[in-house]
C-alpha cells in the first residue's frame, strides 16, 4: 500500500480546515442531499464528504457506510487532495497503490473511486466529495464534469458553515457579537447594512430546541452568502453588513429570507403573519461620525416602527423621504 505523501501546505491547509468550524459536528441535510444527489447521479453505493485532517479523514456526510471516519494512512482522499482535478482508481485490486489498502481488502471492499478535491476560499483541498463502487468503473469526460461541478457546490456549502452556538467563524460570512460587527467595518466606499427586527416571533412552529434566533441567523447565512459579516445585535435584532454587487439581488434575498421564517416561526399576540422590519443604511462616513451613530439613527428608525410613531404636518415630508431608502415586507 503506498500512503499519500502530504501536501507542501499542510500545516496551512489543516488551520484552514479547522477553522471552519466544521470537524466532529452532527450530520446536516444540507450536506446529505449532496451526496443522495451524487450517488443517484452516478449509481453508486457509496458517496462521501470527506475532510482531510491531520491524522484521519472525517466523513461530513456519508452515503452507503456507518463510518464517520477512517485513518488517513488509508485514505484515497488523502491522494486526491495532491491535485486539481478529478482523481480515479478505475480498479483498486488492481492498482499498486491501493490493492492491499484495508479499505480495499476488508468493507467497504472499495474497487472504484473518484474524488473532487473540496476548496476554501484559498484554494486549500479540504477534502472531496468522492464517490465509490465495489466493482470497476470508469468516468468519461461529462461525469468528470459533473462530479467536478457538484464538489464546487459542497465546498460553497462548507465554506458558509458557521455555528451559531458556538460562535465560530469561516471565511465567506461571519456571526458575531454587535459590538464587534460595528467596530469591525472598514471604512470603504459602497458598504451598506441591512438591519432586521423580528420582534414580534415568539417561538420555533417545529423545534422547540432551536431559538427563534438562531433559526433567522441561519436563514441569513442561507439567503446572503456574499454578505462580509451578520450579526445578531440583541433582542431579535440582526445586521447583515454588504458590499455592492451587481450579480447579488438584495430584494430578492430578503423576500425569500422573509417567506422562508414565514413558516418557521410563530408570532406573538396571535399575529398569523410575519411582518418583519427590513432597513437599509448606507454608510457614509461624511454622514455619520461612527458606525454606531448610524445604527442609532437605524434604532430610532425601528423605534419610530414599532410605536407608530409616524409625524405629521410639515415634518411628514422629511419623514417619507426618509423612509424611501426603507423596505417594510410584509407576508
Amino acid at each position: 500500500m503506498q500512503e499519500a505523501r502530504l501536501p507542501k501546505n499542510e500545516a496551512s491547509r489543516v488551520e484552514a480546515l479547522r477553522s471552519l468550524g466544521i470537524l466532529d459536528t452532527p450530520r446536516e441535510d444540507r450536506f446529505d442531499r449532496y451526496t443522495r444527489i451524487t450517488a443517484k447521479a452516478f449509481d453508486v453505493p457509496i458517496a462521501l464528504i470527506s475532510l482531510v485532517d491531520r491524522d484521519r479523514q472525517w466523513f461530513k456526510s456519508a452515503q452507503g457506510i456507518d463510518a464517520n471516519e477512517t485513518p488517513r494512512k488509508d485514505s484515497f482522499c488523502g491522494h486526491a487532495i495532491l491535485g486539481d482535478g478529478v482523481f480515479e482508481v478505475r480498479d483498486a485490486l488492481h492498482d499498486p497503490r491501493f490493492r492491499d489498502n484495508p479499505l480495499v481488502l476488508d468493507a467497504p471492499q472499495i474497487r472504484f473511486y473518484a474524488g473532487a478535491p473540496l476548496e476554501s476560499a484559498d484554494r486549500y483541498r479540504l477534502g472531496t466529495l468522492c464517490i465509490i463502487d465495489r466493482v470497476p468503473r470508469r468516468l468519461n469526460d461529462d461525469e468528470k464534469t459533473m462530479l467536478r461541478n457538484l464538489a464546487d457546490m459542497v465546498s460553497a456549502e462548507m465554506t458558509r458553515f458557521c455555528d451559531l452556538t458556538t460562535d465560530r467563524t469561516k471565511c465567506a460570512a461571519q456571526t458575531i457579537t454587535g459590538a464587534e460587527f460595528f467596530e469591525s467595518i472598514p471604512d470603504e466606499p459602497g458598504l451598506s447594512v441591512l438591519l432586521f427586527d423580528i420582534d414580534d416571533v415568539l417561538e420555533s412552529h417545529n423545534d422547540s430546541r432551536t431559538s427563534p434566533g438562531e433559526i433567522f441567523g441561519e436563514l441569513l447565512l442561507d439567503h446572503f452568502p456574499t454578505a462580509k459579516s451578520i450579526a445578531h445585535i440583541g433582542d431579535y435584532h440582526f445586521c447583515v453588513l454588504l458590499k455592492p454587487s451587481k450579480d447579488f439581488d438584495e430584494v430578492r434575498a430578503i423576500n425569500h429570507v422573509c417567506s422562508a421564517a414565514k413558516g418557521l416561526l410563530c408570532f406573538a399576540d396571535g399575529h398569523e403573519k410575519l411582518t418583519p422590519f427590513v432597513g437599509h443604511i448606507h454608510y457614509n462616513p461624511s454622514k455619520y461620525a461612527s458606525v454606531n451613530d448610524m445604527v442609532c439613527d437605524a434604532d430610532r428608525m425601528f423605534l419610530m416602527h414599532e410605536r407608530h410613531d409616524q409625524p405629521s404636518g410639515p415634518d411628514i415630508k422629511g419623514f417619507v423621504k426618509e423612509m424611501i431608502g426603507w423596505r417594510k415586507t410584509i407576508f
